[in-house]
Protein backbone atom coordinates (compact mmCIF):
# COMPACT_ATOMS: atom_id res chain seq x y z
CA UNK A 1 0.00 0.00 0.00
CA UNK A 2 2.70 2.13 0.96
CA UNK A 3 4.64 1.61 -2.23
CA UNK A 4 1.69 2.60 -4.54
CA UNK A 5 0.66 5.91 -2.34
CA UNK A 6 4.68 6.89 -3.16
CA UNK A 7 4.47 5.86 -6.84
CA UNK A 8 0.95 7.89 -7.24
CA UNK A 9 2.75 10.89 -5.76
CA UNK A 10 5.55 10.77 -7.94
CA UNK A 11 3.67 10.65 -11.09
CA UNK A 12 1.54 13.32 -9.84
CA UNK A 13 4.42 15.77 -9.40
CA UNK A 14 5.57 14.26 -12.54
CA UNK A 15 2.44 15.24 -14.17
CA UNK A 16 2.51 18.42 -12.76
CA UNK A 17 6.10 19.40 -13.37
CA UNK A 18 5.29 18.49 -17.07
CA UNK A 19 2.24 20.68 -17.01
CA UNK A 20 4.00 23.80 -15.73
CA UNK A 21 7.19 23.52 -18.24
CA UNK A 22 4.63 23.42 -21.10
CA UNK A 23 2.74 26.64 -19.83
CA UNK A 24 6.42 28.55 -19.65
CA UNK A 25 7.63 26.86 -22.67
CA UNK A 26 4.09 28.77 -24.39
CA UNK A 27 5.15 32.17 -22.43
CA UNK A 28 8.26 32.56 -23.77
CA UNK A 29 7.01 31.44 -26.98
CA UNK A 30 4.62 34.93 -26.37
CA UNK A 31 7.58 37.02 -25.11
CA UNK A 32 9.68 36.25 -28.13
CA UNK A 33 6.60 37.15 -30.46
CA UNK A 34 5.64 40.30 -28.71
CA UNK A 35 9.42 41.28 -29.09
CA UNK A 36 9.71 40.61 -32.59
CA UNK A 37 6.42 42.58 -33.27
CA UNK A 38 7.85 45.48 -31.50
CA UNK A 39 10.84 45.65 -34.00
CA UNK A 40 8.83 45.91 -36.91
CA UNK A 41 8.63 49.37 -39.03
CA UNK A 42 4.78 50.58 -39.67
CA UNK A 43 5.34 48.75 -43.20
CA UNK A 44 5.99 45.74 -41.74
CA UNK A 45 3.75 45.36 -39.55
CA UNK A 46 1.21 45.92 -42.22
CA UNK A 47 2.40 43.25 -43.64
CA UNK A 48 2.60 41.06 -41.22
CA UNK A 49 -0.85 41.74 -39.71
CA UNK A 50 -1.96 41.31 -43.74
CA UNK A 51 -0.45 37.46 -43.54
CA UNK A 52 -2.77 37.01 -40.42
CA UNK A 53 -5.60 38.07 -41.64
CA UNK A 54 -5.21 35.90 -45.03
CA UNK A 55 -4.30 33.02 -42.98
CA UNK A 56 -7.91 32.92 -40.99
CA UNK A 57 -9.45 34.50 -44.49
CA UNK A 58 -8.74 30.90 -46.48
CA UNK A 59 -9.22 29.32 -42.90
CA UNK A 60 -12.96 30.48 -43.60
CA UNK A 61 -12.42 29.73 -47.23
CA UNK A 62 -11.81 26.44 -47.01
CA UNK A 63 -14.39 26.21 -43.73
CA UNK A 64 -17.39 27.13 -46.11
CA UNK A 65 -17.06 24.17 -48.12
CA UNK A 66 -17.00 21.78 -45.54
CA UNK A 67 -19.93 19.19 -45.99
CA UNK A 68 -21.37 17.43 -42.88
CA UNK A 69 -19.26 14.61 -42.53
CA UNK A 70 -16.09 17.38 -42.63
CA UNK A 71 -17.74 19.59 -40.04
CA UNK A 72 -18.66 16.85 -38.08
CA UNK A 73 -14.65 16.13 -37.81
CA UNK A 74 -14.01 19.62 -37.21
CA UNK A 75 -16.15 20.01 -34.54
CA UNK A 76 -15.06 16.76 -33.18
CA UNK A 77 -13.16 17.99 -30.08
CA UNK A 78 -11.72 14.51 -29.14
CA UNK A 79 -9.04 14.68 -31.90
CA UNK A 80 -5.98 17.09 -31.53
CA UNK A 81 -5.67 19.57 -34.04
CA UNK A 82 -2.92 17.53 -35.78
CA UNK A 83 -5.63 14.31 -36.20
CA UNK A 84 -8.03 16.67 -36.96
CA UNK A 85 -6.45 17.93 -40.04
CA UNK A 86 -4.78 14.39 -41.45
CA UNK A 87 -8.55 13.05 -40.98
CA UNK A 88 -10.22 16.02 -43.00
CA UNK A 89 -7.10 15.82 -45.52
CA UNK A 90 -8.17 12.66 -46.63
CA UNK A 91 -11.79 13.76 -47.40
CA UNK A 92 -11.02 16.89 -49.57
CA UNK A 93 -12.77 16.96 -52.72
CA UNK A 94 -10.79 17.98 -56.04
CA UNK A 95 -11.43 21.42 -55.60
CA UNK A 96 -10.88 21.33 -51.68
CA UNK A 97 -7.35 20.23 -52.51
CA UNK A 98 -7.02 23.16 -55.23
CA UNK A 99 -8.09 26.10 -52.94
CA UNK A 100 -5.64 24.37 -50.30
CA UNK A 101 -2.91 24.67 -52.70
CA UNK A 102 -3.77 28.31 -54.49
CA UNK A 103 -3.54 29.58 -50.76
CA UNK A 104 -0.66 27.60 -49.73
CA UNK A 105 0.79 29.27 -52.96
CA UNK A 106 -0.23 32.51 -51.71
CA UNK A 107 0.56 32.57 -48.20
CA UNK A 108 4.48 31.53 -49.61
CA UNK A 109 4.23 34.58 -51.35
CA UNK A 110 3.17 36.80 -48.77
CA UNK A 111 5.91 35.32 -46.61
CA UNK A 112 8.51 35.94 -48.67
CA UNK A 113 7.41 39.57 -49.67
CA UNK A 114 7.68 40.08 -45.34
CA UNK A 115 10.86 38.13 -45.22
CA UNK A 116 12.42 40.06 -47.71
CA UNK A 117 11.62 43.27 -45.79
CA UNK A 118 13.32 42.19 -42.71
CA UNK A 119 16.99 43.35 -41.58
CA UNK A 120 19.82 41.16 -40.23
CA UNK A 121 18.80 41.16 -36.79
CA UNK A 122 14.88 40.92 -37.46
CA UNK A 123 15.42 37.80 -39.53
CA UNK A 124 17.48 36.03 -36.58
CA UNK A 125 14.37 37.23 -34.45
CA UNK A 126 11.54 35.56 -36.86
CA UNK A 127 13.99 32.33 -37.64
CA UNK A 128 13.73 31.74 -34.02
CA UNK A 129 10.08 32.51 -33.81
CA UNK A 130 9.42 29.61 -36.62
CA UNK A 131 11.36 27.32 -34.53
CA UNK A 132 8.62 24.28 -33.02
CA UNK A 133 9.95 24.62 -29.25
CA UNK A 134 12.33 27.15 -27.61
CA UNK A 135 15.32 26.47 -26.83
CA UNK A 136 15.75 26.15 -22.69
Amino acid sequence: MKRILVCLVIMFSGILSLSAQQKKDRMKQKELKEKFYQTLSEDQKVLYDNQKQLRREQKNEVKATFDENQQAIANNKDLTKKEKRKALKTTFSDEQRKISKENRAVMKEEKEKFIATLSESQLVHYELLKKRKVKK
